[in-house]
């Protein structure tokens, strides 16, 4: 034992003409090496403890004391030329946003500051309300738009990855103002939630110069649909149906037009994946919108942050199943009514 100690000894070490003995230079050099890897690994060990305590706490709603339940004439947006802010004190101009890729995506990004979200969560509830029985007038109305916070588009153009952009078809919902339908459980509960999945510029750098291929829509968000309702009430002109569903999860795009105001784009006709477990489904939810300093947007949320609750639903309507009242709300929502 004395003999092999000595030999790793001799290895890692020398005798200098004093008769020290001092470090080789190798040893120096992995010693360094060993203790930037200890390092790291720390620091790695560090952030996942912090992103895993943001990700298991429980989330807060955030409230926006200038909403309320009721009805307002038009959109109270402030408009700002380039380096302004809105109503919030968030910048309006996303020349001036930052965009930070997560560990998940570099082509999703976060956005900073944080407040910009604020705008987009406004539209999102609308989507919200839209599920739980308010017409889109009424929708429209109470949230205090001056239109419907959405376009009818056939494709979005969104990036596949860092170098390659695909134009990706897009459906959307019906715009008939009076319009109505729940999204709900087996126990007449609103079933419907959101969450956000990142964001992007919609301009490129080629060389010395930008290339803008969003169009009107400086800065595009993907957000998670999680609708796990199984079963819709449609409700039109006095006209009631409801219809069974299976849980599905689909992906919306959403789009910047400036002055702090997004405008739905329309949901992608691909993927759309079937929800199987509910739990899993809901922490996937959870982790990846605290990635992007977001939270899930659902009925409970709309409630607490807009005092919007789910409209009362009409007495009996699991009965409402006449194939008569199904064709008439189609023909006019599609235009071929008489």
């Amino acid at each position: 034992m004395k003999s092999l100690w000595k030999t790793i000894l001799d290895g890692l070490t020398y005798k200098d003409l004093a008769g020290k003995r001092q470090p080789r230079i190798y040893t120096i050099v992995t010693g360094l090496i060993l203790l930037l890897l200890l390092m790291a690994g720390g620091m790695a060990g560090l952030n996942r403890y912090i992103l895993m305590s943001r990700v298991q706490a429980t989330p807060e709603a955030v409230i926006l004391p200038t909403q309320t339940k009721e009805p307002v004439a038009t959109e109270t947006i402030a408009t700002s030329p380039s380096g302004g802010t809105d109503v919030f004190g968030c910048p309006t101009d996303s020349s001036e946003w930052s965009f930070t890729p997560t560990m998940i995506s570099e082509t999703y990004q976060v956005i900073q500051p944080a407040c910009v979200y604020q705008g987009l969560e406004k539209t999102i509830a609308w989507a919200l309300a839209v599920r739980e029985g308010y017409s889109r007038a009424e929708a429209t109305q109470l949230l205090g738009f001056a239109e419907m916070p959405m376009r009818q588009m056939e494709t979005v153009t969104i990036p596949k990855n860092t170098n390659e952009l695909i134009d990706v078809p897009v459906s959307f919902i019906p715009t008939h103002p009076d319009f109505k339908e729940w999204r709900l459980n087996e126990r007449g509960k609103a079933s419907v939630t959101y969450a956000l999945r990142g964001c992007f510029e919609t301009s490129s750098v080629e060389g010395n110069r930008v290339e803008i291929w969003g169009g009107e829509y400086s800065v595009i968000c993907l957000v998670v649909e999680d609708a796990e309702n199984t079963q819709i009430l449609y409700s039109l002109n006095g006209h009631m149906y409801t219809s069974p569903a299976t849980p599905m999860r689909s992906f919306l795009l959403f789009g910047y037009l400036g002055d702090g105001q997004w405008v739905w784009l329309g949901t992608q006709t691909e993927p759309k994946l079937e929800i199987t477990n509910t739990e899993e489904i809901a922490s996937d939810r959870l982790t990846v919108a605290t990635l992007y300093d977001s939270q899930p947007w659902d009925a409970k949320w709309l409630s607490i942050t807009h005092h919007l609750d789910m409209q009362p639903l009409p007495e009996n309507w699991q009965s409402f199943t006449d194939e008569n009242e199904k064709q008439y709300i189609l023909s006019v929502l599609s235009g071929t009514a008489p």
